[in-house]
């Protein structure tokens, strides 16, 4: 009896051993299944200093003064290609062959003297103009009384004199005076009595890249070929940016840990 019982535990013990031995490699088999089933997501593209999708991610986009520009973009740049005005974001885009070869901060106008959106044609260029519009007033004494004058309502004292605002490198867009010049700029601020004011090193740039009929594109925000990708990095960069602030707000306060952090890159200076 004790022979017999040993056999059958021996065989018992040979069984559970095969067993185990022929469903590791079928377990092994259903995991690796499992893993192709479900694909690994893909890395996240990499842009280089320089891309466009780079500097719209590292400089707080669009509220910045900083200016991007592809040297070697704008080296192909002619009057063919087409300008666009984002007013939503008071920014202003060249494309050259389907690429943004330039980007940058504008002040388009005001509330009460809206720019206008649609499809123009550059119809005038002066590198030097001066408004017949708006300007200062100066009294016979050559005293200036007033400094944001609109000529067409406002006084000019006897003996007095009108003094047009001027805007270097204009581009006349309208028949009633709305243009593309040089003039004071503030980041995603309108500013002007409906004209689309330009960082200097740009309007010039396109004062020479331009020709009579040129097109130029205002629209209410993204133009439609704007590129997804630099959307993309606009949105991280903004996600990224509240996290940040709400680990700040979460984090204890620590006076003494307060650095300030000193940027290298370059902007822009507002223009008078």
């Amino acid at each position: 009896m004790n022979r017999f019982s040993t056999i059958i535990a021996c065989a018992a013990c040979v069984f559970t051993l095969l067993a185990g031995v022929s469903c590791v490699p079928f377990a092994q088999q259903q995991q690796q299944q499992q893993q192709m089933q479900v694909p690994p997501p893909p890395p996240k593209p990499v842009y280089l200093p320089g891309s466009y999708e780079h500097f719209v991610k590292q400089h707080g986009y669009p509220t910045t003064m900083h200016i991007f520009q592809d040297k070697e973009l704008l080296k192909l740049a002619n009057k063919k290609c087409p300008i666009y005005i984002d007013l939503e974001h008071q920014r202003g885009r060249l494309y050259v062959e389907g690429k943004v070869a330039a980007d940058w901060p504008v002040s388009t106008g005001v509330s009460s003297h809206p720019t206008r959106t649609g499809k123009f044609s550059v119809l005038e260029k002066k590198a030097t103009y001066a408004s017949n519009s708006y300007g200062k007033i100066y009294d016979a004494n050559g005293k200036c009384v007033n400094y944001n004058a609109d000529f067409a309502k406002d006084p000019v004292p006897e003996g007095g004199k009108i003094v047009g605002s001027p805007m270097p490198y204009w581009q006349r867009l309208t028949h009633d005076g709305i243009g593309m010049h040089i003039g004071k700029v503030r980041a995603g601020k309108t500013l002007s009595h409906g004209c689309i004011r330009t960082p200097a090193v740009i309007a010039k740039e396109l004062f020479r890249i331009t020709h009579y009929g040129s097109k130029v594109y205002i629209t209410d925000s993204w133009e439609a070929c704007y590129p997804a990708s630099a959307t993309e990095c606009i949105a991280e960069a903004k996600a990224e940016q509240e996290a940040k602030k709400a680990a700040t707000a979460a984090a204890p306060e620590n006076p003494d840990a307060a650095q300030t952090e000193v940027g290298t890159t370059t902007r822009t200076e507002d223009q008078d």
